[in-house]
């Protein structure tokens, strides 16, 4: 049964490995495009025998694609870092590694480069077996392409984009030098959308090749795409790190005005104006927080009606993914805000008593006032 991620098909080193469904239409699609090119480069077989060989080509280089993110496994694993799953994806794979914050260049540096250098070796592995075989056969052409597209595979996941593994190599050079991950992520971001383009161009420019056939250069427009969307997140991730030091949750807070559970609306919003507080909490007897009382609602609720509706029919519950503690600034605060997401949140001291109300309003507004958008 598929989720989220895929298909398990198994693990290794304690690491499950998931295939997403659309990588089958992809193998299809591959194996036969290049079906052609086998029956070309060994006339001998008859159209069936020649596909079938195209896709065990294709299975065999998704394999190199698999121990290629094994190798980062391995590294990543060595070094104590946690890594979640591998998933088998339309334009290869991907390792969901979980670095400790800040991190290091160096860790960053020994996982990315591993990659390219297995695909390298890879490709060199089959290039000297190739060699070995008699030109025309069966085994030579799985071998020889096998070489070919893995060492494509290392060249083009060397470059310094990301999020090519060439791309967070870059970025750890850079983060080392300058001792500053966020500026090594928005150069190495931005070179990613420039190979983005450099691929558009190649797709519809290139002449001869998969540049000639409809689905090669669709194939290198989806390349770019993910290229320069990815390259895009890195960037955004990167303007977020570098605001979160200044996020500051009793800054951002509301003053909030502490209210009964049977007030009507209109007093609970009149005490609130007098008082110069933007957020109403639902005490209970022994005044502690019970519901949360959101904006939205007391400004959809038309003010002839306020004084009719209690404030606790418009209250949300106090959950506890809803209550922030005033020591979470930075990543902890946008971390706890995105584990539970909710249009306001209690803000309460270390010993529990109420200290406001952060709106998620205002925390949106504080990140694009620091230029992100």
């Amino acid at each position: 049964m598929a989720g989220p991620e895929g298909i398990r098909i198994g693990s290794v080193l304690g690491v499950p490995i998931f295939v997403q469904p659309v990588w089958f239409l992809i193998v299809i699609l591959i194996a036969a495009s290049f079906g052609p090119e086998v029956e070309r480069q060994v006339p001998s077989l008859n159209h069936t025998a020649a596909y079938v060989v195209s896709l065990i080509f294709v299975l065999l280089l998704y394999g190199s694609v698999l121990v290629h993110e094994i190798s980062h496994v391995a590294v990543a694993k060595a070094l104590g870092m946690q890594v979640r799953r591998i998933v088998l994806q339309l334009l290869g794979g991907v390792s969901e590694i979980v670095e400790e914050v800040p991190g290091k260049a160096s860790r960053e540096f020994l996982v990315a480069v591993v990659g390219p250098m297995t695909s390298l070796l890879l490709g060199a592995v089959g290039w000297v077996i190739a060699k070995g075989l008699t030109d025309g056969t069966v085994a030579w052409v799985i071998v020889q392409e096998f070489a070919i597209a893995n060492l494509f595979v290392a060249a083009f996941n060397a470059l310094p984009g990301l999020p090519l593994d060439g791309g967070r190599v870059f970025r750890a050079v850079l983060w080392r030098v300058f001792n500053n991950k966020t500026r090594g992520t928005l150069v190495a971001g931005w070179v990613g959308r420039a190979l983005a383009i450099g691929v558009v161009l190649i797709a519809i420019g290139k002449p001869g090749g998969w540049g000639q056939s409809t689905f090669g250069s669709l194939y290198l427009i989806f390349i770019a795409w993910f290229l320069w969307a990815n390259a895009s997140i890195a960037i955004a991730q990167a303007k977020v790190a570098g605001v979160l030091p200044r996020l500051d949750i009793r800054t951002l807070m509301r003053r909030a005005m502490s209210v009964t559970a049977e007030l009507p609306v209109s007093e609970a919003v009149r005490r609130a104006r007098e008082a110069d507080a933007r957020a109403l909490v639902v005490v209970d007897s022994l005044g502690k927080p019970s519901g949360l009382v959101s904006e939205a609602a007391v400004n959809a609720l038309p003010e002839q009606r306020q004084p009719w509706v209690a404030v606790s029919d418009l209250a949300r519950p106090v959950d506890p993914g809803l209550v922030l503690r005033t020591d979470m600034n930075g990543e902890a605060l946008l971390n706890a805000v995105q584990a539970t997401p909710a249009t306001e949140y209690l803000v309460v001291d270390q010993v529990g008593a109420l200290c406001g109300v952060l709106a998620r309003i205002d925390l949106i507004a504080a990140l694009q006032a620091a230029g992100l958008r």
